[in-house]
């Protein structure tokens, strides 16, 4: 399948002509820069933590809700995930709640995502604990459709479904937030490309700009089934 910027931008239209889309391209941009210069593989903020020589919090582990339950994060300031002291310790994450829960009161916001890397999956909540959430059905639908879309590509497979149950336990993360607090049902975080640890995050790239490719199918149906707007 091949696609020009033209097409691309025409799949994006039906969507910005009624709808707002935020875009956060890096909400670590300490850890990000870090990464450059020390350590390429540093998944943390970079916040001193008071009485340890181990520095950051995993920021997807310190969201206000099912924050430290069920052994989904860890109370260690030199674990890889960390929680933080306490829940929205981190200015990056404090900061973006707020926006967002200021948001949700004066408009609807219909879909939530945080992309990440890597696995290939989509996945829902929740993550805090392995119980149904009150809209599965539902979001497995809208998960087997995006990704669907995705493998249409390249043939790129993917799995779907709650992040507890395809993953792992993940507490105090950005989706089940999203969900649990400010109710958006269509929260979602994609593991994309590669499946495996070789070579893990460090996608090779070549990969780049397919991996790009079938990401936007996903999401440009994603947004619109969030929208109302049919397949």
């Amino acid at each position: 399948m091949t696609m020009s910027l033209r097409d691309n931008a025409a799949e994006w239209k039906p969507i910005y002509d009624v709808s707002e889309v935020y875009w956060v391209i890096n909400l670590n941009p300490d850890g990000y820069a870090y990464t450059w210069t020390n350590d390429r593989m540093w998944r943390k903020t970079r916040r001193p933590n008071p009485g340890s020589s181990c520095v950051g919090t995993d920021p997807n582990r310190n969201y206000d809700f099912g924050y430290g339950r069920n052994d989904g994060s860890s109370p260690s300031a030199c674990s890889e995930t960390f929680r933080g002291p306490n829940a929205n310790s981190e200015n990056e994450i404090r900061t973006t709640t707020t926006f967002l829960t200021n948001l949700a009161n004066s408009k609807i916001i219909a879909g939530f995502m945080c992309m990440h890397s890597y696995s290939q999956l989509w996945l829902s909540p929740w993550g805090y604990h392995s119980s149904s959430t009150d809209d599965e059905v539902e979001q497995d639908q809208l998960g087997l459709a995006a990704t669907t879309a995705l493998t249409e590509w390249y043939g790129t497979r993917y799995r779907y479904g709650p992040i507890s149950r395809v993953l792992y336990h993940a507490s105090g993360g950005s989706v089940d937030w999203a969900y649990g607090y400010l109710g958006i049902k269509y929260s979602y975080t994609p593991e994309l490309r590669p499946a495996s640890a070789n070579p893990g995050f460090q996608l090779p790239p070549s990969q780049i700009i397919p991996s790009g490719q079938e990401t936007n199918a996903a999401v440009v149906v994603w947004l619109r089934r969030c929208l109302g707007l049919g397949k």
